[in-house]
């Protein structure tokens, strides 16, 4: 049960400064590590994140910030 509530917060300390601004990826990574993620915890959090549509690109770019999606808030909300 504890690694279900450290992904659920890992989630939400990626979610909830994207439901303030937009963020390039690099700023989500170092917002995590200052939380006390390492970049196995990371990486798997950030992709499902995209993969599950909670969060996306603002535009094409490559270095285009990603945005929180109306999904997305919606899940954060129900975090603990």
């Amino acid at each position: 049960m504890k690694k279900l509530e450290e992904k659920l917060t890992l989630a939400k300390i990626l979610l909830f400064p994207l439901s303030r601004q937009p963020l390039r990826r690099k700023q989500l990574e170092t917002i995590a590590f200052r939380k006390s993620a390492t970049h196995a915890t990371f990486e798997p959090m950030f992709n499902f994140l995209v993969q599950k549509g909670l969060i996306q690109k603002s535009e094409q770019r490559h270095t285009a910030p990603y945005v929180i999606t109306e999904k997305g808030r919606k899940f954060l909300e129900g975090l603990p």
